[in-house]
């Protein structure tokens, strides 16, 4: 299994999964040049690993492996909902299907709208579209942090619970205690209470790494804006070619070599690995620029593509035979071929930028980093 691309770069000191930022490149230009990040519709825990059935908010028997918190939840869920609570929910049956409670709530680079939110949530607590997350779990941060309505722990809880039929264990008790605690006066809200937090599943995992690349996007999209504002025109000019290479190459990549390994968390590490594609592609743009490179002969640019085809023949070969324990992600020599090409593509692009948006930068030096870096993905592995 290819491991995430974890570019020295990147190790050094960009945090992949900042929570300052949203859509990526889109807003340099009319059309987007990559897609933003969907937030992953994975399998709950519970019908991942229990067998269990997809249930509507409140509907079945309340699912915790503590006595403790069974007796908790029970109690909370039992309750019809106070009556201003109940009007929002009776109100939330009008409201589209199709509405986006996330990007309501967290808002991906504009103001969050907390009362589209309540009503996105209370439509999707009614009928379930996204399992485990949409609904309940909205609900519960909104209310616990007194977003668009009053704060009430209680309901807090009794919507924490709620979700619990569709949650891993330990996620429902580590919320339900947090909030006991908040509610108690026990802990501090030194930071809004977030269904994040307590996330121990994979699925859960993916569906949180989802929206902290989306937001870490809004600051990607304001970093790249920036450094666009310092390249000539000639060069502006070509940055949407380059940034549409470099999407060709994070799909090719996601899909073919990439793909997070298996099990509910792959969603998970696989977008966090494309964070960190975007992440380098932002130190790219920013060391060219500064002309902080190693130095490089012409003869060490023909050893780093000899290095580099070397790398690739030496995937190809790893799953040129089935692996042990192999999943449906895993590559193929079909798919590294295909990413191959991609990253090619992306690499022509970088020495057609270059000269143009860095003419003081030697065209060997930064293409031997790009070829140095694509070395790091393919042989940073396991087997």
């Amino acid at each position: 299994m290819l491991m995430p691309t974890g570019e020295q770069s990147v190790a050094a000191g960009s945090n992949a999964r900042s929570r300052t930022g949203s859509r990526l490149w889109g807003l340099l230009v009319p059309v987007p040049l990559a897609a933003p990040l969907a937030v992953p519709r994975v399998v709950p825990p519970s019908v991942a690993f229990a067998g269990q059935p997809l249930q509507q908010a409140g509907s079945g028997p309340v699912l915790t492996e503590e006595p403790q918190y069974q007796s908790i939840c029970k109690a909370a869920v039992q309750p019809s909902l106070p009556p201003e609570a109940a009007v929002l929910a009776a109100a939330s049956r009008s409201e589209p299907p199709a509405c986006d409670e996330a990007t309501d709530y967290y808002g991906f680079g504009k103001a969050p709208d907390y009362p589209a939110a309540l009503r996105c949530a209370y439509r999707h607590r009614a009928q379930p579209t996204n399992a485990f997350v949409e609904g309940p779990l909205t609900l519960g941060m909104l209310y616990a942090n007194g977003y668009g309505v009053k704060q009430d722990y209680a309901l807090a809880v009794r919507f924490a619970c709620e979700a619990a039929g569709n949650s891993a264990s330990a996620e429902t008790e580590l919320r339900v205690s947090r909030l006991e605690a908040l509610r108690d006066g026990r802990l501090l809200p030194t930071k809004p209470f977030d269904l994040c937090d307590d996330a121990t599943s994979g699925a859960m995992g993916s569906y949180c790494e989802g929206i902290a690349q989306r937001l870490a996007d809004v600051g990607r999209t304001q970093r790249l804006q920036a450094l666009r504002a310092q390249l000539p025109p000639q060069a502006q000019a070509m940055l949407p070619g380059l940034l549409a290479a470099e999407r060709d190459f994070e799909h090719a990549r996601g899909k073919g070599e990439y793909a997070g390994g298996g099990g509910t968390g792959s969603a998970g590490f696989q977008l966090l690995d494309q964070g960190q594609l975007r992440e380098q592609f932002l130190i790219n743009l920013t060391r060219f620029a500064a002309g902080d490179l190693p130095h490089a002969t012409p003869a060490d640019r023909l050893r780093a593509e000899q290095q580099l085809k070397a790398a690739a023949a030496s995937a190809q070969a790893r799953y040129a035979t089935p692996q042990p324990y192999a999943t449906a992600l895993d590559p193929t020599p079909k798919s590294l071929a295909a990413t191959q090409q991609a990253w090619q593509a992306l690499y022509q692009a970088w020495l057609r930028f270059v000269p143009v948006a860095y003419p003081h930068l030697p065209i060997d030096r930064a293409a031997t980093e790009l070829l140095h870096l694509r070395i790091h993905q393919l042989t940073k592995s396991e087997l």
